[in-house]
């Protein structure tokens, strides 16, 4: 043995130069989650104006990223790694779909109809489509990326960077409205209301609300102090945006959270929950005396005078008449068909329905007529029943066993229930095409909450 060959300088050498590797790994990661969370934010992007709706959010740039880490995990593992119950249920809902839309489309053809108004019935079907597939591919790179994060502080740290980012254009749009950012958004025209990086304020309450809860929930990985202020701070972001936005929508689905989760919390043997119930009555109180009176004057100059709720109720019972007739769905191209040949008789279903309730002989549903023999905007306006009109009750299916997985694990978190709840409830009312946070909140539940399901050689590697 030769006592002058430098062995342990030469280890010690490697283990540093391997150690500050890691370390710009995840910097790297950190950077990389961090941009991650600001697309997925951003869904008024430019780019819609150029390629449609799908270019409203930045995350269709990443596709090609996307792809190429599929590619490369198959590659190296020479299978498909990472597959979650969540991803299982999106791709069998996915494949599904396919075969709905591909024997959907042919009734058509034979029917002698290629197209409706100026959209291929094919070409939209294949659109349509290219939303689920992202949607999947966007939920396996954000697990991926959480995989490989090796500390919950350094998670922390993302959260809480880009929720700064949003309180501080949450600050800076008060402070110029009606023409706030308007060079980041599709359009000029002036708004009056928080919207933030969105297209309206009804689409910004679970980006609060997602990433408020989130970076509450990562706090248990800090020491007492830090892990107050945080509360605190993420607390006062949601409630400030309480108080300031102008979204019925986000006020209705606050308050039905409240309810159930009150529900979920009659427990008092646990002392835990009865503080928090005790929370909740209070919330519900606060809601009540500050905000009902202005809900139910919006609301009813909103049926008297405007149309958003006719349009609303009215797709919703489109997708209904629709699945009615047709159980297992209509598929994502021939909907198009569907749903111009049912918009009159949901007109009349809503006539009644207002005369009876309200007394209202005549309702405005020009924005519902307007749909009439049109390609533009054609569309269930809920995520839900839009869903559901493509897939009939397998839709349903899909989402109570996703549902029911997510709720099962997290069960565990009082805070992330919360969200979880809050945001099962805003699937009534929001597109879930782009609504890219609704699928990071999943992706974070499935990935670190309950039983893992991830491969066994890919479990997350995170660690205080």
């Amino acid at each position: 043995m030769n006592l002058n060959q430098p062995i342990r300088p030469v280890t010690w050498a490697a283990a540093g130069k391997k150690a500050k590797t890691a370390d710009k790994e995840q910097i790297f990661l950190a950077l990389y989650l961090s941009l991650l969370l600001i697309l997925t934010m951003y869904q008024d992007f430019p780019l819609v104006n150029m390629i449609g709706e799908i270019g409203r959010t930045p995350i269709i740039l990443m596709l090609p990223v996307f792809v190429f880490c599929e590619i490369a995990l198959l590659a190296k593992h020479k299978r498909v790694m990472h597959g979650s119950m969540l991803q299982k249920y999106i791709f069998g809902f996915i494949l599904y779909l396919s075969l709905v839309t591909i024997f959907y489309l042919l009734v058509q053809f034979l029917q002698g109809s290629y197209s409706f108004g100026s959209e291929s019935l094919l070409g939209k079907g294949i659109k349509v489509l290219i939303y689920f597939v992202l949607i999947l591919l966007y939920i396996r790179h954000m697990q991926l990326v959480f995989a490989n994060i090796k500390s919950f502080k350094v998670l922390y740290g993302c959260f809480l960077a880009v929720i700064t980012l949003l309180l501080a254009i949450m600050i800076l749009e008060l402070a110029s409205m009606p023409n706030a950012f308007t060079y980041l958004h599709s359009g000029s025209h002036p708004y009056w209301r928080v919207r933030m990086l969105t297209s309206e304020s009804s689409t910004t309450g679970s980006i609060v609300v997602v990433y408020s809860a989130i970076l509450v929930y990562l706090t248990k990985y800090l020491n007492g102090f830090a892990r107050t202020l945080t509360i605190v701070y993420a607390s006062g972001f949601f409630l400030f945006y309480l108080f300031i936005t102008g979204s019925k929508g986000f006020m209705i689905i606050c308050l039905l959270t409240l309810v159930v989760t009150m529900i979920k919390f009659l427990d008092f043997r646990k002392k835990k929950n009865f503080i928090l119930l005790i929370s909740v009555v209070l919330a519900m109180y606060m809601f009540i005396t500050n905000f009902s009176a202005g809900l139910v004057s919006s609301f009813s100059n909103d049926i008297e005078n405007y149309t958003s709720s006719y349009t609303r109720m009215g797709t919703i019972i489109i997708s209904l008449i629709t699945v009615f007739h047709n159980p297992l769905g209509v598929g994502t191209g021939a909907y198009l068909m569907y749903f111009d040949k049912y918009v009159n008789d949901s007109i009349s279903m809503m006539s009644h329905f207002y005369y009876n309730v309200f007394g209202i002989s005549q309702i405005n549903a020009g924005e519902l007529l307007q749909y009439s023999g049109s390609d533009k905007n054609l569309g269930v306006k809920s995520g839900f029943f839009q869903w559901v009109m493509f897939g009939g009750l397998v839709a349903v299916a899909f989402f109570y066993l996703m549902a029911k997985n997510l709720i099962i694990k997290v069960k565990s978190s009082s805070i992330l229930f919360l969200a979880l709840i809050f945001i099962l409830f805003s699937m009534l009312l929001v597109s879930l095409e782009i609504k890219y946070e609704v699928w990071l909140l999943f992706a974070f539940i499935s990935l670190f909450l309950g039983k893992n399901e991830m491969n066994q050689s890919n479990r997350p590697g995170v660690t205080k």
